[in-house]
């Protein structure tokens, strides 16, 4: 009967697609190339998957890489194991197990840092962090929570709790 179809089907009416926090478009092994004014490669931004949700104009991104570019150095590298795109600003912020070097003349790794979530700025080349972070370099083993990341100039600040331990070789 009408009545029993009534009752049966009342529960919450389903969320308008407006609603919902599901992605409108995917991609797959995307490349985005950013230049600078005078036509110069500022920064490479990669990743396996990108899903936009149209909801909060957010992007995820699954393993995004990321290359910072300066004059005539070799660029800096970060990878991470998730990130996501802030609508409508420049912040890429890169989630778990997020890594950050730079090769010497050699191909090897200058040093590098580890850390657990990074806020980064390509088009100003700036990065930061309020958690632990590691910084191996050949020689040198440095602790600290929160650093401030100005690639551009090749400046590392460090925040708070630093112990360094150096070794000889």
């Amino acid at each position: 009967s009408f009545w029993l179809w009534q009752v049966l089907t009342r529960g919450e009416p389903p969320l308008p697609d407006a609603r919902r926090h599901a992605p409108d478009y995917y991609l797959i092994d995307m490349v985005r190339h950013t230049m600078d004014r005078n036509g110069d490669l500022q920064n490479v931004l990669m990743a396996d998957e990108v899903y936009h949700y149209p909801d909060d104009n957010s992007t995820e991104l699954a393993r995004p890489r990321m290359e910072i570019y300066n004059e005539e150095e070799s660029p800096w590298q970060v990878i991470a194991e998730r990130g996501s795109l802030k609508a409508n600003t420049d912040l890429v912020v890169l989630h778990g197990r997020v890594e950050i070097w730079r090769l010497n003349d050699a191909g090897d790794r200058e040093f590098e840092i580890l850390t657990s979530e990074l806020r980064v700025f390509p088009n100003v080349q700036y990065a930061e962090t309020d958690n632990a972070a590691t910084i191996k370099s050949f020689n040198s083993v440095t602790k600290t929570k929160g650093f401030r990341a100005n690639f551009g100039h090749h400046r590392i600040e460090l925040r708070e709790r630093v112990r360094s331990r150096i070794e000889r070789h």
